[in-house]
């Protein structure tokens, strides 16, 4: 699909990228431009920024990049094709016409598939209370068995997939959908034989709703708990990715933090549960800010999104060993994106849901209020699992005790915790905090030595997919880059330079394609714009390019002469072409202090 350039520069000029990134994360200013918390990796200081007047944003943890295109790709999981339509409609652009059926069914699918899946939650909907069967009869006493009302039951869209093979699969072709875009949608699949199946078969439905009200995907729940698989979730979809949404943030966000006019809304934290149904009990029960992954442990995209929100969450997951463990992972995602982790004390119950009906919801209530903290709560878990009468089992549950306090960044964590420790197994507390102190050490020697060893191969160009000659010629490929950043920052220089670039000079392939990119859009006419190179690249491409810009904005501040600048880097590529022994950087010699001032000196760039 190629749209007119005029066009995507029409978007660009139409959407400006300060305000299109503030509609999903709040910035904050600094200097000229603005910053955030990346939305694309973990982290705890702001290193995402947002410049407008390049009309660019490039985050200087991990290297994201680009336009507000290539955001919104980014953030909404969606193609080139998709981002620019969603921009245009925003801006109320009328969108040119395609330039071919395949390109226009590309740029539709998404569209097509939110279509087909609200008719798909329609139908199933239906299936579980307009009908008089036995079956979907059957499907309803259940949600009501488990004391959902017929009122809660309508405002998440809960529904019921019959037994049928092929039910859903007539009526969506009977509504115009193809069995190809239901096979997209992963709501059928294909047989052995060849033929299209329902892919939800004997299922309570729970629809997945996105913050813009689009059914995204559907979890499925059997009726019988000795049935398996308990339950089945969509794969990741053009429209659905699962590693990025919860259920029900849609209602969740409603009632969490403050409002546009700064008025506080009915919670500050969330509830993370682990199914749809301890969501619905917490939803039905008034605890709206409860939340839940979907059929997977938290991930650091779903950490981050719920960092927009809160930051506090209150972990009220199962209290097997799987919920321990998933407790664990997702006390470190959000603590990793600043928030704070407090765990519901479930006391002899197994899920929300089962709390609920045993003790009520103002029991629960109280529970909420009391929340414990994480580290406080494995601590316990770790006291309670040993036979303390036993010398050897004590000396586990010490050792294993301060293993987990030596895992804390905060010293006066350590120190609190560490004398509670001494108290609770009647350990002196020089001795404990002593073996703390120790153990903290050797992991923060032993996180060294890896943050060493990542620098090292980060200089000898290991690890870059985009761009792995790095890793053969990474001089000629930093001078490349220098002067792509050049000619990127002013293309009205090429025509005057053009004659220094023979086909050959670029080394590496993906700096020549960027090249070629280039120079093809910077000899079509005036009015360049760097979207007309990164049309044709993915959003990961597209930040390596974003990073050549601002690299090489930064170094040319003190330049007189652009012309002289690309004449000299196109000399020293040269001389470096000629270098038949293929120098790469050797890091192998480096000590850690030299390793220490690096990162130190990429550290100070960030700022």
């Amino acid at each position: 699909m190629r749209f007119p350039d005029s066009f995507l520069i029409e978007v660009k000029f139409r959407n400006d990228i300060e305000e299109t990134v503030s509609r999903y994360l709040p910035l904050k200013a600094a200097g000229a431009n603005h910053v955030a918390c990346c939305p694309f990796h973990s982290e705890k200081t702001p290193s995402f920024t947002v410049s407008k007047s390049k009309q660019i944003f490039y985050c200087f943890g991990c290297g994201a990049g680009g336009n507000v295109i290539t955001f919104v790709m980014r953030m909404e999981n969606i193609d080139f094709i998709s981002a620019v339509t969603k921009l245009a409609e925003f801006a109320r652009l009328p969108i040119p016409e395609y330039d071919s059926a395949e390109s226009k069914e590309k740029a539709v699918k998404q569209k097509r598939i939110f279509e087909l899946n609200r008719e798909a939650a329609l139908y199933f909907h239906s299936n579980l209370v307009g009908q008089t069967g036995a079956e979907s009869q059957n499907a309803l006493q259940y949600l009501h068995n488990r004391g959902l009302k017929n009122a809660t039951i309508k405002h998440f869209g809960l529904g019921y997939a019959s037994s049928s093979w092929n039910s859903l699969t007539k009526y969506l072709s009977e509504k115009g959908f193809s069995k190809d875009e239901q096979n997209a949608a992963f709501l059928a699949g294909i047989s052995k034989k060849g033929e299209y199946i329902d892919y939800f078969r004997g299922r309570i439905i729970f629809p997945i709703i996105d913050l813009h009200s689009n059914v995204i995907a559907f979890g499925g729940r059997v009726l019988d708990n000795n049935e398996m698989p308990k339950y089945l979730n969509s794969s990741d979809t053009p429209a659905f990715k699962k590693s990025r949404n919860l259920y029900a943030l849609n209602f969740a966000k409603n009632t969490i933090g403050s409002t546009g006019s700064g008025q506080a809304k009915k919670y500050d934290y969330f509830i993370m549960c682990e199914g749809y149904m301890d969501v619905i009990a917490m939803h039905q029960a008034g605890f709206t800010n409860a939340v839940a992954t979907l059929g997977t442990a938290v991930t650091g995209e779903q950490a981050r999104v719920m960092s927009l929100y809160a930051k506090q969450a209150v972990l009220a997951y199962d209290t097997d060993e799987a919920g321990r463990r998933a407790m664990k992972k997702a006390s470190e995602l959000l603590g990793e994106v600043g928030i704070e982790v407090k765990v519901l004390d479930l006391m002899d119950v197994k899920d929300p849901d089962d709390f609920i009906k045993k003790y009520g919801r103002d029991k629960l209530e109280k529970q909420l209020l009391r929340p414990k903290g994480y580290t406080e709560t494995k601590l316990d878990a770790i006291y309670e699992k040993y036979d303390l009468d036993a010398a050897d089992e004590k000396i586990k549950a010490i050792n294993e005790s301060c293993a987990e306090l030596a895992s804390l960044n905060s010293e006066v964590e350590r120190e609190v915790y560490g004398v509670k420790t001494a108290e609770r197994y009647k350990i002196s507390q020089e001795n404990i905090l002593k073996e703390i102190k120790k153990l903290a050490a050797a992991r923060r020697k032993k996180e060294k030595t890896e943050m060493f060893d990542a620098e090292r191969r980060k200089l000898d160009g290991y690890g870059d997919r985009i761009n792995p000659d790095r890793a053969l010629y990474p001089e000629a490929a930093k001078t490349e880059e220098h002067i792509l950043g050049l000619l990127l920052n002013f293309p009205e220089v090429y025509n005057e330079t053009k004659y220094l670039f023979d086909d050959g000079l670029f080394v590496t392939a993906f700096n020549k394609k960027i090249f070629g990119l280039f120079a093809e859009a910077a000899q079509s006419g005036p009015g360049f714009d760097p979207v007309m190179v990164t049309k044709e690249l993915t959003a990961e491409e597209t930040g390596q390019v974003t990073k050549m810009t601002v690299s090489a904005d930064a170094k040319i501040i003190s330049s007189a002469d652009i012309k002289d600048s690309l004449e000299k880097l196109v000399n020293a590529l040269k001389e470096k072409k000629l270098n038949s022994e293929r120098k790469r950087i050797d890091v192998k010699d480096l000590t850690a202090s030299d390793m220490a001032q690096i990162i130190a000196e990429k550290k100070s760039k960030h700022k």
